[in-house]
């Protein structure tokens, strides 16, 4: 620019040295500055190159690292050249020569760099981030958190870009999509009275690495030869099967409900999850599963039994009993023959009295 600013002067003092001369060879010098054809200062031009998010997936309340890189998409310096040669009328063979360079470097100077924070949390900004020259790259590292709940959220980034002479150029404002999902899920797939075969499934977008499987609790007399087993990374969609030898004590088969608890942790990045307890219900042994059916089916013959006794047999005479065994449901014609028969019985006693009482009449006549 300074170049072209010499030029500049050094026409115009020709100009004022000629004009008193000839006017004609003022039109002369608007002739040449027109065919110097001197562009604007062109600005630099920076813009959002790519991104790349640490862990590739987050899950909910996870903290990543979210990489922006920015990079100047002018190749190159713009270097403009000016030469004209023309010989000027009127002036006795005057001839006017202009031979001039003008370099733009096209350095870009970002001021600020920063992420709105609204679902997501940024822990960091960048100001004054430095200088990026043509068709060169830097990155941008932020630390961002994510919110608890599953979705595809929409992260605005900002840039404030200036050239080298404090001008603003072209701002950046660009949104990155940034998906939050995924867990590990526990499926138990087979429990015998040694033995329970559980599966460990990553449904999440992502692969979980450090991952082992804890029993929490068991039941009493239930002992797990391992606390817990290590499996190491699954991948994202894949699955493992884990399998805890178990340990039965001689008392264990008197326990009601006998239930074993697992769970799974495992690591997205650099952050730790714990996988929802999963409850197994612990199997009995053939023999006590015998005993424990024999133990039913004699419960029922006393129960049978108990209630043939109350419900068919009668009772066989009437006395001052009769009254507590009236709650017993007799059937239908033997509560009409035992009326009859207290009806007979009432009958024959009035009959001997009254058998009595003539008796005793006569004697004394």
């Amino acid at each position: 620019m300074n170049k072209l600013k010499a030029v500049f002067f050094c026409l115009l003092f020709v100009w004022v040295l000629f004009s008193s001369t000839n006017t004609v060879f003022a039109d002369e010098v608007d002739d040449l500055l027109n065919k110097c054809e001197v562009a604007p200062d062109p600005k630099p031009s920076v813009m959002v190159y790519d991104y790349e998010l640490s862990p590739e997936t987050l899950m909910p309340g996870d903290v990543g690292v979210l990489t922006i890189t920015l990079k100047n998409m002018q190749d190159k310096p713009i270097e403009k050249d000016v030469d004209i040669k023309s010989e000027i009328k009127g002036t006795s063979g005057y001839v006017i020569d202009i031979d001039a360079e003008t370099r733009f470097t096209m350095d870009a100077y970002i001021k600020e760099a920063y992420i709105i924070e609204h679902e997501f949390k940024a822990y960091n900004r960048y100001a004054s981030a430095g200088v990026l020259g043509p068709d060169s790259k830097v990155d941008l590292a932020f630390k961002i958190k994510a919110p608890a709940e599953e979705g595809v959220y929409m992260l605005k980034f900002i840039a404030d870009i200036e050239d080298m002479e404090g001008k603003s150029s072209k701002g950046i404002r660009y949104f990155i999509p940034i998906v939050v999902t995924g867990t590990v899920n526990i499926l138990p797939l087979e429990v015998s009275e040694n033995e329970v075969r559980l599966e460990i499934i990553n449904e999440g977008l992502s692969d979980v690495n450090g991952v082992y499987v804890v029993a929490v609790s068991t039941a009493s007399g239930v002992d797990c030869q391992q606390e817990r087993i290590y499996l190491g990374k699954i991948k994202s969609g894949e699955s493992a099967i884990v399998v805890f030898k178990v340990n039965r004590a001689e008392e264990w088969g008197r326990v009601e409900n006998a239930n074993a608890v697992f769970k799974v942790v495992y690591k997205n990045g650099i952050n730790k999850h714990e996988s929802n307890p999963v409850c197994v219900r612990m199997p009995c042994s053939a023999e006590e599963e015998k005993e424990k059916e024999e133990g039913e089916s004699l419960v029922e013959e006393q129960s049978e039994t108990s209630f043939s006794a109350l419900t068919v047999t009668p009772t066989p005479t009437l006395s001052s009993s009769s009254s507590s065994t009236s709650a017993f449901k007799l059937p239908g014609f033997m509560a009409v023959f035992a009326f009859v028969g207290l009806l007979l019985v009432v009958a024959v006693v009035f009959a001997q009295k009254k058998r009595k009482r003539k008796d005793r009449g006569g004697g004394e006549e």
